[in-house]
């Protein structure tokens, strides 16, 4: 391959002769629907990498607002894959993260908040208001298990003064459960003890995770769920092509990383060759990325990427093209990634998946993309809306046209912002040194709330499905292998939506 400085454009090859498209640009064209691809019978199973398959092409982004803990352990119930940022989090809380990921066992709560045995009544209903639970373990300062409080133990309002202690179910009336027993063991004793919560201590007594009975009905609801080989969660984690995270990336393994992320603005550098070449040495699946065309694909998977992250300013809250005029349209980076990626397996016999990273607002561009080739599908404000991601839902009133007039109404909403917003000046992730010359590639601002992400996915994966099926396949792979896409006009696009007075 040629150095950048070597090659020389005549006028004529200045130009590419392609236009750079959006997904919303194309439609897809149904066909015969036959019994073997009924919508029941479609997977969405896909790869990240050679040897790790993901229940749905679905990866969530590496950034503050959109990927903690609690959602990675939920996207990963239903099969997909979160990236747990690294930018402004601290090597510290990065690394609990992927650690309290790999520790969850479906139906144990590790994250439990407790109460000591002689805060009063008082207190508790402010934690009951304040968090929404009406069960709390009662604790030592050391942590060792001394009893359980419930709400049908105490009146609201007349034992506003008294202790916990005094209400609380002693170790003598209470049915706890050994650390290391099964969901099944924990379900025999939750019905045994009559409450619906079995306490989990270990051999000194300490409280380990709770199991609660709702939580027992929900972990059978997740048979999908993405695991390793000790039926963990996966979870992947991102750091940056700065050698100082040569060290975070080791310890993120150590810690059961299953993916490491390479996260950087643009990929197409000897910083990223550098560090690909690094973090392979660890033993877990590298994702390299951003870039947009095959000269960018080739070189990494060349450095020995396991996956190619693509996609430059076609996040919902990125500016790069506006600001540094380069990227290109998410569609057309999608097919010419994966035209390149079928072209190098010809010649090699290497499969290397390609992930979108952006320019997704529906589960129409979830299908387009995969129909143009992706693999994977990277989505930050799509993530961001949920539950579970880290920030916290609140109602805000928002000016909205009704009838010729504009008026406020409340809505609920949680912060979003870009890793290179004003906000979170991800120095790291943009090559930039310093904060105060800190180049804005990127907005905040706020997304509406959906709720969970329980809820939501699975009926948006359903349409998913649904698509591939009116298409005539059964699998991701028959759907861009046969799946016949054409250019819609503005018109066109314009007749898809709707024209109606929305009640």
């Amino acid at each position: 391959m040629k150095k950048p400085s070597e090659v020389l454009h005549s006028p004529a090859e200045k130009f590419t002769g392609e236009l750079s498209t959006t997904f919303r640009e194309y439609i897809l064209l149904p066909r015969c629907t036959r019994r073997e691809t009924d919508i029941r019978e479609v997977t969405l199973e896909t790869r990240i990498s050679h040897d790790m398959k993901l229940g749905i092409p679905l990866m969530s982004a590496a950034m503050e607002s959109v990927s903690g803990d609690t959602l990675a352990i939920a996207l990963a119930q239903h099969g997909g894959l979160a990236v747990i940022p690294a930018g402004n989090v601290s090597r510290e809380v990065q690394l609990e993260h992927v650690k309290s990921v790999k520790r969850f066992k479906s139906g144990f709560v590790d994250k439990v908040i407790t109460v000591g045995a002689d805060s009063s009544i008082s207190d508790l209903i402010e934690l009951e208001r304040r968090h929404g639970y009406s069960t709390f373990p009662v604790v030592d300062a050391a942590g060792k298990l001394e009893g359980l409080i419930t709400e049908k133990k105490y009146h609201p309002s007349k034992d506003l003064d008294c202790k916990v202690r005094e209400r609380m179910i002693g170790m003598d009336k209470l049915v706890v459960g050994r650390h290391g027993l099964t969901l099944s063991e924990a379900n025999d004793l939750i019905f045994e003890s009559g409450i619906g919560v079995l306490p989990v201590i270990d051999d000194e007594g300490l409280l380990r995770s709770v199991v609660f009975f709702r939580d027992i009905k929900h972990a059978h609801k997740f048979p999908g769920a993405l695991v390793d080989e000790q039926k963990r969660l996966r979870v992947a984690a991102a750091v940056s092509t700065h050698p100082e995270d040569r060290s975070r990336a080791r310890d993120l393994v150590e810690a059961g990383a299953d993916v490491l992320v390479i996260d950087a603005s643009d990929g197409y550098s000897v910083y990223m060759k550098e560090t690909v070449e690094d973090l392979k040495k660890l033993g877990v699946p590298v994702v390299a990325g951003n870039v947009v065309d095959r000269e960018g694909f080739r070189f990494l998977v060349e450095a020995g990427a396991d996956a190619v992250k693509l996609g430059i300013g076609s996040g919902s809250i990125c500016t790069t093209r506006r600001v540094k005029a380069i990227g290109r349209g998410q569609a057309t980076a999608v097919y010419s990634l994966a035209q390149a990626r079928d072209e190098y397996f010809r010649e090699t016999g290497r499969y290397v998946p390609i992930v979108s990273d952006g320019g997704i607002e529906s589960t129409g561009d979830m299908a387009v993309a995969l129909a143009m080739g992706a693999d994977v599908i990277m989505m930050g404000k799509f993530f961001a809306a949920f539950e579970e991601s880290p920030t916290a839902s609140f109602q805000k009133r928002l000016p909205v046209l009704f009838s010729g007039q504009v008026t406020e109404v409340a809505v609920t909403v949680k912060p979003y912002w870009g890793e290179a917003s004003p906000r979170a000046k991800n120095v790291r992730r943009y090559q930039q040194d310093d904060p105060r010359t800190f180049v804005i590639e990127g907005e905040e601002g706020y997304v509406l709330y959906k709720g969970s992400l329980h809820k939501n996915l699975p009926r948006d994966m359903k349409a998913l499905q649904g698509t591939i099926s009116s298409c005539g396949s059964a699998s991701l792979r028959e759907f861009y292998e046969t799946v016949q896409v054409e250019r819609q006009s503005v018109e066109s696009q314009r007749e898809g939506g709707t024209n109606i007075f929305r009640m």
